[in-house]
């Protein structure tokens, strides 16, 4: 799929547009591309689909539109769901506004290293991805501002590739493109200058001229002001015909619409960086407690009564403090700061993230403009601040004023750094003097943001712990940008720019290691190398950590070293050397938890380490409030602040789980910190409602319950119907595993039989997979364990069916007996009329029809004795097995029609699909053709639904039979052939041999293996 904004919304599949149905839609898919990568909350819908004024039913309108959105997404694009929204999660490459900004970034790069030519190429490629305005015939509230925003982006590319050409390239291709602009944007100065240089140095002074002159008089008419200086000395330069043209290893800032361009000298533009400064305005004391004012423009007076100071990006005189005194200044020539620590030479990957900090870096960095932030979270070791390090030394040179770095210690060893304390430091970094610091925190950040005014200062606020902590250590204009990294995701500076960066990709983690242990280390033990990228489990510090440690330690191979980091819970332990430990990372942001002040944050931390006793698999708000103890809302709130603190991460089905290494962490804080009381009640909590939801689960899947659920402590999960519960144990199934060996260790270790009892529905459909059947076999072991009769009985039936299920006739009648045996023995009426009507149905798959009435009949007299009178829908069907078995398909018919009716009522989708084909059999057997036809395809409709593979291969197999006995042999092929192929891949032996035997009697293959 490819996506389009750069025009009319488009959507591409294979090269064919898919058009949106609804407007709405439209809109709704567009704001979900423009935020790509994104929270988008609910609220943020409604008010870009709505604007002011939404409907009452806003908020369940919104869930209608993103379904259908949904539904035109190919996997893997997707919408995920989260608690507080949505996020549309794309490949990479596939929206062509996403595509536009990362060449505009790469050009960027070329043009800092002087390559203009390749810079200009990716421009063009970059401007080729428009087809006309941005979001046309999208109409929503949220569209005119998005519109300007990606049309200011295309004009400043229009203007890099106009700044590249007029440095050597060819003026007079440059014209065209230039006048167009002009002609979109007549009152743009920036437009006009370029286009009057490009005529003037292609030896048309004549238009170029005449451009300026067009441009004043626009300005003067509709907005009364004159043009600015750059377009006055211009127009000098060229009328004293002293207008050079100037090689340049860059590209100037382009000013927006009526804002006064950056002076030129008489030669032409200025280069890549900053203009000379102006002379120093006289400067002088300030009253007590003022804050320096802002910059006086060059050559004009200051209005009577007012004092300003200059600030020139080095060498002026600085502001005065606070206290009156004036502060001293570096003296010209001094070093500029130069704060950054080294970067990594072996950097590698984080391409996404790396365009994202360097995009905004190379932004405009106007006076005018708001400043520009990056903030980069992500949990501890994963690489934040080496990405932001490798990010600002490439940005260096962008930033002539210099780099400031300080470490925040938001989380660490010891207290954080305070702003008071760290705009102290900068400001005298910045040529203050320490006697003119002000003692109040406001008054220095607004002495430090009037020092930063005209300067282009990069600034890294590494390790901040809130939001709070960086924001009186922003600049106050656009000049400089700042880089922030953080463990948390946090919610301020408002208009920042977030990065969350996740565990390195594979083809990342395979590159890292290759660089870190050597390509032919790696080459000659492919298996080894797996194994350590599975421990490291995608985080940086854990791979260099393992790199260093063959560095270290010759004697190692790369298979010591994976067997040293595979050793089951010894990880952590394992991932350590020097000063350098996983380990020690997690302790610092799960400490800021524990030891913090405010109470909600050190519930956080216990509902960390109860976590910790269920670290492998994803955990739903629900089961968490249960295992947690807490309210549904109070458990929501500590899974949301762990997952902005990164200790736990969200996933697209709307739980959270642990990445490897942290889940182990804490595991290890439960084992050391938890009472052993608590956690066996923590995990009893959460066993039994994993029980319950398993019952409830069932309820909507078989139509059988044999008992109630167990009390859960948290709300149950809500199914809409049978499929989504199936959905539910599909998604669940290596939980519910881990369910049943823990609740044989707790206090009540009946929960694991009853468990694995409340998933018939799910080994009904998904039996060929074997999953079920393991988790009846470890039940068995505790039943036994515990001498637990009734559990081992209803085992034993629940296995015969499974084995009866694979036509594993003997295993199938050997459980069965076992079973009965053991109800009659505990008196169980209902489990032995169970069992008796499990064994009518094996007699008959076996052949032995008499038996299997027998059996039949026993269970119905038994059901009667018990007060059931009437038959159950399961005996009924069973019945109608029997009578179409000897013979007589009306009569099975009949007994087919009432299951049929008890299944539907009840939802029970995977049996309505049986009873469907067994009816669509006896049509068969009768000769009538078209009822059975229709009956096979119905069933067919809800196999394919509920993705049962061994009902539809039968139901192939059975509608092929009706094509073949009609005479349409071909469709007959066409049905075995579907048939033939499900039961080989799936390991349906008794289709694959019917379906092999009945091609071959087509005179076909039978394709069966010799």
């Amino acid at each position: 799929m490819q996506y389009g904004i750069l025009g009319s919304l488009e959507l591409r599949v294979e090269g064919r547009r898919v058009e949106p149905t609804r407007p709405r839609v439209q809109a709704a898919l567009a704001l979900f591309l423009l935020n790509s990568g994104e929270l988008v909350t609910i609220d943020a819908l409604i008010d870009g689909l709505w604007g002011e004024d939404p409907p009452k039913t806003a908020r369940a309108q919104v869930h209608t539109v993103v379904s259908e959105v949904r539904r035109l997404l190919p996997a893997p694009d997707h919408v995920a769901r989260e608690s507080a929204g949505y996020r549309l999660n794309l490949q990479q490459g596939v929206l062509d506004s996403a595509r536009f900004e990362l060449l505009v970034t790469e050009a960027q790069r070329h043009l800092c290293s002087a390559e203009r030519e390749r810079a200009v190429g990716l421009l063009r490629e970059a401007l080729a991805l428009w087809r006309g305005e941005a979001l046309s015939g999208i109409g929503a509230p949220f569209a005119d501002a998005a519109r300007a925003r990606l049309r200011e982006q295309r004009f400043r590319a229009h203007m890099m590739v106009a700044d590249a050409e007029l440095a050597g390239g060819d003026c007079s291709a440059l014209i065209p493109e230039l006048s167009a602009l002009s002609a979109e944007f007549p009152e743009r100065e920036d437009v006009a200058e370029r286009l009057a240089r490009a005529l003037y140095f292609a030896g048309r002074q004549t238009e170029a001229l005449a451009v300026l002159r067009t441009v004043r008089a626009l300005l003067a008419e509709d907005y009364g002001v004159d043009p600015g200086r750059e377009l006055v000395a211009l127009e000098g330069a060229m009328l004293r015909g002293d207008l050079v043209r100037e090689a340049s290893p860059g590209v100037r800032p382009s000013p927006g619409a009526h804002q006064p361009p950056q002076g030129v000298t008489p030669s032409g533009p200025a280069p890549f960086g900053p203009t000379a400064a102006p002379p120093p305005a006289p400067t002088g004391p300030l009253p007590s407690g003022s804050v320096p004012a802002e910059p006086t423009p060059p050559g004009a007076a200051a209005a009577p009564g007012v004092t300003r100071a200059v600030l020139a990006p080095s060498g002026s005189a600085p502001p005065a403090s606070a206290e009156g005194q004036v502060a001293s200044a570096p003296s010209p020539g001094s070093p500029v700061l130069r704060q950054l620590p080294h970067d990594l030479p072996d950097f590698i990957g984080r391409e996404k993230e790396m365009a994202t900090l360097l995009e905004t870096g190379a932004a405009d960095r106007s006076p005018c403009s708001a400043p520009r932030v990056v903030v980069v979270s992500g949990m501890g070791g994963v690489g934040k601040t080496a990405l932001v390090l490798h990010a600002a030394h490439r940005l260096a040179a962008a930033f002539p004023g210099g780099q400031l770095y300080v470490d925040l210690r938001g989380f660490g060893a010891g207290d954080p750094r305070t702003p008071f304390d760290v705009l102290g430091r900068f400001l005298m970094d910045l040529g203050v003097s320490g006697r003119s610091l002000p003692e109040d925190v406001d008054d220095r950040a607004a002495l430090y943001r009037a020092v930063l005014a005209d300067r282009q200062v990069l600034i890294v606020l590494d390790n901040a712990r809130d939001t709070h902590q960086i924001g009186p250590l922003l600049p106050g204009n656009g000049s400089s940008a700042v880089l922030v990294t953080s463990r948390r995701a946090l919610a301020g500076p408002h208009g920042a720019t977030r990065v969350a960066l996740h565990p390195m990709a594979e083809d990342e983690q395979h590159r890292m290691l290759e660089r870190l242990c050597g390509e032919d280390a790696l080459r000659a033990d492919p298996e080894s190398a797996s194994l350590v990228l599975d421990a490291c489990a995608g985080l940086p510090l854990a791979l260099r950590i393992a790199g260093a440690q063959l560095a270290t330690r010759p004697t190692w191979s790369l298979s010591t070293l994976a067997r040293r980091l595979s050793c089951s819970g010894s990880r952590l332990r394992a991932l350590a050397v020097d000063h350098l430990a996983v380990h020690d990372t997690f302790v610092l942001s799960y400490n800021g938890l524990r030891d913090s002040g405010q109470p909600m944050e050190r519930e956080a931390a216990q509902a960390f380490r109860l976590l910790g006793l269920w670290p492998s698999h994803p955990v739903a708000p629900e089961a968490a409030a249960a295992l947690l103890g807490e309210s549904l809302a109070d458990t929501a709130d500590v899974l949301d602040l762990l997952a902005d603190t990164h200790l736990l991460q969200a996933t697209d089905t709307g739980g959270y789980r642990f990445h490897d290494l942290v889940g182990e962490f804490a595991e290890q804080c439960a084992l050391t910190e938890e009472p052993e009381a608590e956690r066996e009640a923590a995990l009893l909590r959460l066993v039994t409602w994993y029980s319950a939801a398993a019952h409830r689960a069932n309820s909507l899947t078989a139509p059988v319950v044999h008992f109630s659920p167990p009390r859960a402590a948290a709300p149950l999960p809500d199914f809409h119907d049978g499929r989504d519960a199936l959905a539910w144990f599909v998604r669940e199934m290596p939980a519910l595993k881990a369910v049943i060996e823990l609740a044989g260790r707790t206090a009540r270790p009946e929960l694991a039989w009853r468990t694995a009892n409340a998933m018939l529905g799910y080994g009904h459909a998904y039996w060929w997979v074997g999953e079920w059947t393991q988790c009846l076999t470890k039940a068995m072991d505790w039943a036994r364990r515990h001498d637990d009769l009734m559990g081992q009985a209803y085992l034993h039936n629940a296995l015969g069916a499974a084995n009866g299920m694979a036509y594993r006739n003997d295993e199938c009648l050997a459980h069965l007996r076992a079973a009965l045996a053991l109800h009659r023995e505990t008196e169980n009426g209902d489990g032995q009329a169970t069992v008796l009507g499990n064994l009518a149905l094996v007699h008959r798959q076996a052949g032995r029809l008499q038996e299997a009435i027998a059996a039949l009949e026993e269970s119905r007299l038994l059901r009667l004795r018990l007060g059931h009178t009437q038959d159950s829908a399961i005996i009924l069907s069973s019945k109608g097995l029997l009578l179409r078995d000897s013979g007589d398909a009306a009569a099975a018919l009949e007994a087919y029609a009432q299951a049929l009716e008890i299944f539907r009522s009840q939802g029970l989708d995977k049996f309505v699909a049986g009873g469907l084909f067994n009816t669509a059999e006896c049509f068969r057997a009768l000769g009538r053709s078209a009822e059975a036809f229709e009956a096979y395809a119905e069933s067919l409709t809800l196999a394919r639904k509920m993705d049962d593979q061994d009902a539809v291969a039968d139901i192939l197999h059975g509608t092929a039979q009706m094509h073949h006995e009609v005479g349409d042999l071909e469709q007959a092929r066409v049905h075995w052939e579907e048939a033939r192929a499900i039961a080989r891949e799936h390991g349906l032996q008794k289709v694959l041999e019917e379906s092999a035997e009945a091609l071959a009697s087509l005179g076909e293959d039978s394709g069966l293996e010799p």
